[in-house]
C-alpha cells in the first residue's frame, strides 16, 4: 500500500511538472541556443562538431539541473502555502512515503526533461554528420540522471531548512560549486598548508563530486576515449545512492519533527 501511495504522489508531481510551462520554456530556449551554435561557420567541420557537442552537453546538464532545483525546492513550501498537505497527511500516509513520492516525481520530471534534450542533441549531431558514440552517450546519460537524484534530494533538505527563495539560491550554488570543486580543490591542495588541506579533504568527503558524473569530454573526444568500465559506473551509482539516501533521511527526520 505504501509503495502504491508513493507512486500516486510521484505521478501527481510528474503530471503537474510536465503540464507547466517551465520545462518547455527551458527546452525551447536551450534548443534555440543549440540551433544557433549549429549555424556557426568559422570552424572547420570537425571542430564545429566538437564545439557543438561540448556546448550542447553542458547546456543540457545545466538546464536540467536548474529545472530540478526549482521543482524540488518548491514541492514542500507550496504544499504548506496552499495547505494541501494537511488533508494528505490526515490519511494513513507516512511522512517518509510522502517525501519519497515527491522525490520520485521530481526525478521522473528531470528524466523527461533530459530525455527531450537528448533527442534534440542526437538530431543535431546526425544533421551535422557528427559521431554519437552511443555507449559513451548512454553512460553519460545514466550518470547525469543519478546526479539529478542527488541534487533533488539535497534541494528537498534545503526546502525544510530555509524558505523557497533561499532553497533555490543555495541549491544553485551547491550545484555550481560541487561541479567545479574537483578542479578547484586539486589546484589548491598542493600549495595549501596543513589546515587548508584538512578543510579540502573534509569538503571532498562530505560533498558529492558532481564532476565524477560528467562524461561530456569523453563524448566530445570519443575517438580517443573508450566507454567507462561498468564496474566504475556501478561504484558511482552506489556513491550517488549513498548521498541521496543521506539527504532524504535527514529530510524525513526533520519533517517528522515538524508540527503541522
Amino acid at each position: 500500500m505504501k509503495f502504491r501511495q508513493m507512486l500516486l504522489i510521484a505521478r501527481g508531481v510528474w503530471l503537474e511538472a510536465i503540464r507547466r510551462k517551465e520545462i518547455y520554456m527551458i527546452v525551447v530556449i536551450s534548443c534555440l541556443l543549440l540551433v544557433g551554435l549549429g549555424q556557426v561557420r568559422f570552424f572547420g567541420l570537425e571542430s564545429l562538431s566538437k564545439f557543438y557537442r561540448e556546448t550542447a552537453l553542458h547546456v543540457m546538464s545545466l538546464a536540467t539541473a536548474f529545472t530540478v532545483i526549482v521543482l524540488a525546492s518548491r514541492q514542500l513550501p507550496r504544499e504548506f502555502e496552499t495547505r494541501s498537505i494537511y488533508p494528505l497527511l490526515a490519511r494513513p500516509l507516512h511522512r517518509g512515503t510522502f517525501i519519497l513520492g515527491k522525490l520520485l516525481g521530481v526525478w521522473a520530471a528531470a528524466v523527461f526533461c533530459f530525455g527531450l534534450f537528448l533527442i534534440i542533441y542526437m538530431m543535431g549531431c546526425l544533421s551535422m554528420g557528427a559521431p554519437l558514440y552511443p555507449m559513451l552517450l548512454l553512460q553519460h546519460s545514466v550518470l547525469q540522471v543519478e546526479l539529478f537524484l542527488v541534487l533533488a534530494s539535497f534541494c528537498f533538505l534545503l526546502s525544510i531548512l530555509v524558505n523557497l527563495d533561499a532553497a533555490i539560491t543555495l541549491g544553485s550554488l551547491f550545484y555550481l560549486l560541487s561541479t567545479a570543486w574537483a578542479t578547484l580543490s586539486s589546484q589548491m591542495y598542493e600549495p595549501a598548508g596543513a589546515l587548508l588541506r584538512g578543510v579540502i579533504l573534509v569538503f571532498t568527503w562530505l560533498l558529492p563530486q558532481f564532476m565524477l558524473f560528467d562524461l561530456s569530454e569523453k563524448n566530445v573526444h570519443g575517438e580517443v576515449w573508450g566507454p567507462v568500465s561498468w564496474w566504475v559506473l556501478g561504484q558511482l551509482t552506489v556513491y550517488a545512492l549513498i548521498f541521496s539516501a543521506g539527504y532524504i533521511l535527514i529530510t524525513v527526520a526533520l519533517f517528522q519533527r515538524r508540527k503541522l
